[in-house]
């Protein structure tokens, strides 16, 4: 939990990146989907507004009151799991972009079950489990944070995720400076486009599409001929529709990525204090 008065400017960044993601997901739930896309909006929008709810102490422990923590921790892994069943699904398909579209969720929703879960143990010890002379407070959370100590082996066992959160920050910001792609074929995206039917593709890419049978009469003709026509379709292994690289929407969805991916890593920072102390400086 942070504050107003001890850490201002992570008080307010963390809230003002919390807050667009919010934004964010709900607009990606107005988008044209199928189920498997509106299930994991859903949860970017859970994971969007639980993060927000957490940056204040108040707010999040009205939240538990009514949920308790290990039941969102719970929540999180059967999400961790949902992403990383998609994540395979994908690579069966042979469909590495859509497999690693969703490994990468896979570890961000990971972190997430790994920071409540290390927060609920932190507030146990906070809480004094029966008194100080048990560990509790803080001689018990400087305790569990020694080598050996609990929250010393959730700060182990967070390293991969923290790794992954900041490394999917610097992508979204290449993203969110990517110049937008050449004209290809009357087609924004230029080549290897996946884009959806917002887009003015051309037929001529050899991307995933949806094969449509439509019956067509030829006028002066003695009977209907069946063409095949082909149409661009929205990818199936992917949470969102495809946009023009370097579009508003593309920018803007970037931004979303950067915000929650790098709000994430921010707001975990003090999680690794046991093992990397100069995180400490992150709070301020």
């Amino acid at each position: 939990m942070f504050t107003l008065a001890a850490t201002p400017v992570k008080f307010v960044a963390l809230l003002v990146l919390f807050a667009w993601c919010t934004a964010w997901c709900v607009y990606e739930l107005t988008r044209p989907q199928n189920t498997r896309q509106r299930v994991s909006n859903l949860l970017h929008l859970v994971m969007a507004v639980v993060m927000l709810l957490m940056v204040a102490g108040p707010t999040w422990q009205a939240v538990t009151m009514i949920v308790p923590e290990p039941v969102i921790v719970g929540v999180f892994a059967l999400s961790t799991l949902w992403f990383g069943w998609l994540s395979i699904d994908a690579f069966r398909a042979s469909d590495r972009n859509g497999g690693l579209h969703f490994a990468g969720h896979t570890m961000m929703f990971g972190a997430m079950t790994w920071h409540l879960s290390a927060m609920a143990v932190m507030a146990a010890r906070m809480s004094g489990m029966g008194g100080m002379g048990h560990g509790g407070g803080m001689g018990g959370i400087e305790q569990a944070r020694q080598p050996g100590g609990v929250l010393w082996v959730f700060a182990i066992v967070g390293l991969p995720f923290m790794a992954y959160l900041l490394g999917a920050s610097v992508v979204a910001v290449r993203n969110l400076v990517r110049p937008r792609a050449a004209v290809n074929d009357a087609c924004p995206c230029g080549e290897g486009c996946t884009c959806g039917p917002d887009c003015a593709c051309s037929v001529t890419h050899a991307n995933p599409v949806q094969t449509l049978e439509r019956e067509l009469v030829v006028v002066g003709a003695p009977a209907p001929s069946a063409v095949t026509v082909v149409a661009p379709a929205a990818m199936a292994h992917s949470c969102h529709e495809e946009r023009p690289v370097g579009s508003t929407k593309y920018r803007l969805a970037a931004l979303s990525d950067f915000a929650m991916n790098f709000g994430m890593f921010w707001m975990s920072t003090g999680l690794l204090v046991a093992i990397l102390p100069f995180f400490a400086l992150f709070a301020f």
